[in-house]
């Protein structure tokens, strides 16, 4: 059993506190420079940018350092500094200062994400990779979830730098908790200390190669990258969508993100249950189907549309988001090998710094041209039926081994 593994018991606390920090923290930033400092459009259109550009920069090259160093030491240096630059973000003089600011420490969670990724291999048993996945994966529904609720209401009673206090103390507990787990599990196994004599650009060219030759991980990487495009247009552009259709019901906002959340962290304790998964089509594009559906019948919203609508649909969305994330994670577990977990999840998270940024730009650009219901709808039938082509043509996409392809069963 997991909860018998004390290496990842403290590596999970761990996760849990930094995710939840990140979450809290986000509000705080973004109280602090529209309300506070009022700063301008361009300076908040900076921010995003602030927190996926080092992704789209490093991420790589992260990736390449997991796999040769001390994973528990990485992700305690990264934990420390981000803990660091916190602290320096309270003091920041302007806007100018503490984005610069936020752009280190999203630089030193670069370093971190990899990290985690190959040393939760390296703790965790095969047969349990899916329940170790799942788990995290509540844990990041719950601090979506709760973060920006925490964060925004200790803004307010308190100050945004109190939510920098909070979210310092908690990298430095997930620094000591990961201080708590033997050194030796961090180092590089065998076959990773054989891939040091790689040079940097060979071992980066190696991971590439990897990726492409696994046919499923390639078309989950193409698959999540979809969901990710479509959840990141609506997380920017819902606000606007809201203030076109219900303009007197601000409250919707805060129930829809809610509503997500609780789907996602149904779709992942639900996964729990399994040891293994199989029907990578039902999983991933049935997850990207679930979030077009979501944007498609947001379209489709109007200003008397009843909140007992609104929320099944959001919940429904927010279970494809749950899947999306746990089946990448455990794939990228199952399907990579060990010596190069730290590489593929490395090029992953660059890719999705990549839609992080171009996704709202995007959006953005549609609605101003479409309006936001036309734009919601269309990118919905767009996403929902890239999804359901995962879905009908999975055995052909993924290549499913023939047991599996017998029932669109989830376990192996």
């Amino acid at each position: 059993m997991l909860r018998k593994n004390r290496s990842f018991t403290k590596m999970f606390i761990a996760y849990g506190l930094s995710a939840f920090g990140d979450y809290l923290d986000f509000m705080a930033v973004a109280i602090l420079l529209g309300f506070v400092w009022k700063a301008d459009a361009m300076t908040i259109a900076l921010l995003p940018i602030s927190f996926a550009a080092p992704g789209i920069l490093f991420s790589q090259l992260a990736g390449i350092v997991a796999d040769r160093w001390n994973k528990r030491n990485l992700m305690v240096a990264a934990d420390l500094l981000r803990a660091g630059l916190t602290v320096m973000m309270i003091f920041a003089p302007n806007a100018e200062g503490l984005l610069g600011l936020i752009a280190l420490r999203s630089t030193a969670r670069v370093f971190h994400y990899p990290a985690q990724q190959a040393m939760t291999r390296s703790v965790v048993a095969p047969d349990q990779l899916l329940q170790a996945a799942s788990l995290n994966g509540a844990v990041f529904q719950l601090s979506k979830v709760l973060g920006p609720l925490l964060g925004a209401s200790v803004a307010i009673a308190i100050s945004p730098s109190g939510c920098m206090t909070i979210n310092a103390a908690c990298f430095v507990l997930s620094a000591i908790l990961l201080l708590r787990i033997p050194a030796k599990e961090g180092y590089p196994a065998a076959a990773e200390e054989a891939a040091e004599s790689l040079s940097v650009r060979s071992a980066w060219r190696e991971g590439w190669r990897i990726l492409f030759g696994s046919r499923v991980l390639l078309v989950s990487f193409v698959f999540c990258l979809i969901g990710l495009a479509g959840t990141q247009l609506i997380d920017a552009q819902i606000t606007v969508l809201l203030r076109e259709i219900a303009p007197h019901r601000p409250e919707l906002l805060g129930w829809i993100v809610t509503a997500v959340g609780a789907g996602g962290l149904a779709s992942v304790s639900w996964l729990h249950r399994f040891k293994q998964l199989s029907a990578f089509g039902w999983l991933l594009g049935g997850g990207v189907a679930l979030i077009g559906f979501m944007f498609m019948a947001a379209g489709l919203f109007h200003k008397d549309t009843a909140l007992w609508i609104i929320l099944p649909v959001s919940f429904i969305g927010g279970i494809g988001t749950g899947f999306i994330s746990t089946g990448l994670n455990y794939m990228m577990q199952k399907e990579t090998p060990p010596e190069a977990i730290g590489r593929v999840s490395g090029i992953y998270d660059s890719m999705s710094s990549v839609v992080f940024i171009v996704s709202p730009l995007t959006g953005g650009v549609l609605i101003g041209l479409w309006g936001a219901p036309f734009t919601f709808l269309s990118v919905g039938i767009g996403v929902g039926s890239v999804g359901l082509i995962g879905v009908v043509l999975q055995r052909w996409l993924w290549r499913t081994a023939k047991s599996s392809e017998k029932k669109p069963s989830l376990m192996a």
